[in-house]
């Protein structure tokens, strides 16, 4: 693992068991992933020479759909810069990724991936508060393209 690899991998983890750890402060005694900071900060790394469905979570069920054309740890970045601004959790947000990937196949749109799909939800979601239902705004997503 080269020395840029190791720093981005331990900057990852720093800021994803820092975004959890403050969900979890934030929630009103919620359990699951938001109240484990330690369990998703080990999902974000694949193990050495593992692919990334070896990566456990939603980052892993996104990469091992995408036919692991890329690390898991990538997939687990953007979810951990999207989860705190969406009322959804991690795997949740992994489903509407997944869902709103199969309807934009459905309509004829194969130009996508879950990774794509992921980024653009991440970008058009905006920060602040209150939480915003990403679900929806995958489906508004999906009918814009649509048209």
């Amino acid at each position: 693992m080269s020395r840029r690899t190791t720093t981005v991998t331990v900057g990852t983890l720093i800021t994803a068991s820092l975004l959890l750890a403050c969900t979890a402060c934030g929630s009103s005694g919620q359990s699951g992933a938001h109240a484990t900071p330690t369990a998703a900060a080990k999902s974000a790394v694949p193990h050495r020479g593992a692919s990334a469905t070896a990566t456990p979570g939603p980052a892993g069920k996104l990469a091992a759909l995408d036919g692991d054309l890329r690390p898991a740890d990538q997939y687990q970045q953007v979810l951990t810069a999207l989860a705190p601004r969406c009322k959804e959790d991690l795997a949740g947000l992994a489903a509407v990724v997944d869902t709103t990937l199969k309807s934009l196949k459905k309509k004829g749109i194969t130009d996508e991936d879950e990774f794509g799909v992921l980024q653009k939800l991440e970008a058009s979601v905006p920060s602040g508060k209150p939480k915003t239902d990403c679900a929806s705004e995958a489906a508004a997503y999906v009918a814009r393209r649509a048209k």
